[in-house]
């Protein structure tokens, strides 16, 4: 007996009820009794559900409501086990099938006069004592069972068991339903101590508190903490209490779109956001520059800027733009889309310069004039530039005394201008690239050159051809020599390569153009420590080598 009150107990805590063989009445008379007081019940309705029981009965039992957000199968199952735990403590019901015996069951519960304890139903009399009687016994059935289940309860609550067979349910509060009578005393339910309806409550009141601090617009939803709204409600700018050294550190982390941007929050801000420690590198290559934006960027203090390949729109500058000085030193406008008349104001600004690259760019010389005003200059690319006349090199020769390094190759130059180049030079020129002066520049000038600039370390004489071969004997007292390109000088045989050998400092030779292949193996045989035809492109002056698009001269150009 005991045994099939705990299996009825235990299916009734999983909530998984077990499949059992349905069994015949050995008394049919029984079976007929029960039938019959089921049809002529009137005050309840016994449908087939187990729904259809009240919540009385379901509390005598020990069964209460099941947490609120759980599934109507799970109480359905669960007051179908209940049932079927109470059919198993009946001797004459060993192995029925719980939803097989609902219809009696409820029947019972609400007549316990008409209990059939495997009795015949000629025993079922319809006197007072016999009524009273059946019905003290069911209702103690009833108690034992629902303190059986309440003990479980409190005895194994407690457990942190994640078994199924542990994951015991509380009732919640009484609810109030349309089969409860009026009159019925209202149900003692227990809180529920439901993991998971202490999950959702939690999430339901965290939800609540979020939706208050939601302010709905038209347009959009504004999530405010309540220190943020309290913020906001005090009046207090705590931008205010900052002071500019700390607002200027946080902007130096901000790219340059988001400093313009910046610059239209408040006074304030535009003021700080122009600082010229924002605005030290810039980075324009082959952007637009819309008429006037040039001279706002100049005046915001840049230091390094790249505009290679960058159109630039007119008006550049305004016309009451003169009288500022520019703070720039490092500038590249190398293929740059720029008139000569803006070129020519933008360098009027700029007193500081220590590179510039103008390859394939026009030039005049007003420009030249401009460029000769910045003593401070040491490198200089004008590579491909056009527009270079004697009178204009020969200023600059003579102005740029710190020069150290000049790229004027494959710019038209006439043989005037070639002369004035080698006589006027800096001796403090050790890097020089005047490659392309085809029939212009002659063994003479090699000569001048050797005598004016005796410290070079690389020459690139390329595409020169009216040299001889006493160009090389000129070559050779360079002392310091490590870098000579004589690529396509057809006059210069290639038996006077070997004499190059002579020269300890000469680390790089290029002669591309100049020699077969057999030719080659030689000359690298007779001259194994020097490097042959290393670098097909000179690098003097120029901002960028390589793949390298962000940095110019070494220098970065982006945050």
């Amino acid at each position: 007996m005991s045994g099939r009150k705990h299996r009825g107990f235990e299916n009734m805590e999983n909530l998984c009820p077990v499949t059992r063989k349905r069994s015949t009445s050995k008394n049919p008379a029984s079976a007929v009794g029960a039938l019959v007081s089921a049809t002529k019940s009137s005050h309840y309705e016994h449908p087939s559900s187990p729904s259809a029981l009240t919540f009385e009965a379901l509390e005598e039992m020990g069964i209460g409501m099941l947490d609120s957000e759980e599934s109507s199968s799970s109480a359905l199952s669960a007051i179908a086990l209940a049932v079927s735990a109470s059919a198993t403590s009946d001797d004459n019901s060993n192995e029925t099938t719980p939803y097989a015996s609902v219809p009696r069951m409820a029947h019972q519960l609400q007549h316990p006069q008409r209990l059939s304890l495997g009795s015949s139903a000629d025993t079922t009399q319809d006197s007072t004592a016999v009524e009273d009687a059946l019905s003290r016994q069911s209702t103690e059935k009833l108690q034992l069972l629902s303190q059986s289940k309440r003990s479980a309860v409190g005895t194994e609550g407690g457990s942190n068991s994640n078994s199924p067979s542990k994951r015991l349910r509380n009732p919640l509060a009484a609810v109030t339903c349309n089969n409860q009578s009026e009159t019925a005393s209202p149900l003692n339910f227990q809180p529920s101590t439901s993991r998971l309806a202490q999950v959702r409550q939690a999430k339901k009141s965290s939800s609540t508190q979020n939706s208050a601090r939601l302010v709905p617009t038209d347009s959009f939803f504004v999530y405010r903490t309540p220190a943020m709204s309290a913020h906001i409600s005090s009046g207090i700018n705590y931008f205010d209490r900052l002071s500019d050294e700390i607002v200027l550190d946080i902007f130096k982390w901000l790219p340059k779109k988001t400093l313009l941007r910046m610059a239209t929050v408040c006074r304030r801000f535009n003021r700080c956001s122009r600082d010229e420690t924002l605005w030290t590198r810039l980075d324009l290559g082959l952007r637009t520059i819309r008429p006037g934006a040039l001279e706002q960027i100049v005046r915001r203090g840049v230091l390094v800027i790249r505009l290679a390949q960058a159109s630039v729109q007119e008006p550049a500058f305004a016309p009451s733009s003169a009288g500022f000085r520019a703070r720039l030193q490092y500038l590249d406008l190398s293929m740059a889309s720029i008139s000569r008349s803006s070129l020519r104001t933008l360098l009027s600004h700029c007193r500081q310069l220590k590179k510039i690259s103008l390859e394939n760019t026009e030039l005049d010389d007003s420009i030249c004039t401009e460029i000769a005003k910045n003593k401070a200059l040491e490198a200089v690319n004008l590579s491909m530039a056009s527009g270079l006349t004697a009178s204009s090199v020969r200023l600059m020769m003579e102005s740029l005394t710190n020069l150290s390094s000049l790229n004027i190759s494959w710019t038209d130059l006439s043989a005037d201008a070639v002369t004035a180049l080698v006589t006027h030079i800096s001796p403090n020129v050790i890097r020089l690239n005047i490659a392309g002066c085809r029939r212009v520049l002659f063994d003479s000038h090699v000569a001048s050159l050797q005598k004016r600039c005796p410290q070079l370390l690389e020459l690139d004489l390329s595409d020169c051809n009216s040299l001889t071969p006493a160009a090389i004997t000129a070559i050779m007292k360079f002392k310091m020599l490590e870098y000579l390109s004589v690529s396509r000088c057809y006059l210069i045989p290639a038996s006077r390569f070997i004499e190059l050998k002579g020269m300890p400092s000469l680390t790089y030779l290029d002669i591309f153009g100049m020699l077969s292949d057999a030719a080659m193996e030689v000359l690298e045989k007779q001259m194994p420590k020097m490097g042959i035809n290393k670098f097909i492109h000179s690098s003097v002056s120029r901002p960028t080598v390589g793949t390298r698009r962000t940095s110019i001269w070494g220098l970065r150009t982006r945050d």
